[in-house]
């Protein structure tokens, strides 16, 4: 079961990756209940986790940020 918190009124969930050799980090993710098949990832997380960049999309938020 995965269990989460509300904040800021968005659903949240904490997911912690374990990584060889390399200490576990959390990123917290807010549900998105329109998912359609991408998960967006901060670049730090990118470059640690040795994944390949496909692109940069930027977007505005709800509250035009």
């Amino acid at each position: 079961m995965i269990s989460g918190m509300i904040k800021n009124g968005y659903p949240t969930v904490n997911v912690i990756f374990c990584l060889p050799n390399q200490p576990d980090f959390t990123i917290e993710f807010v549900i998105d209940t329109g998912f359609t098949g991408d998960l967006c990832l901060p670049s730090a997380a990118v470059t640690l986790m040795q994944l390949p960049f496909l692109y940069e999309l930027p977007a505005n938020l709800a509250n035009n940020s």
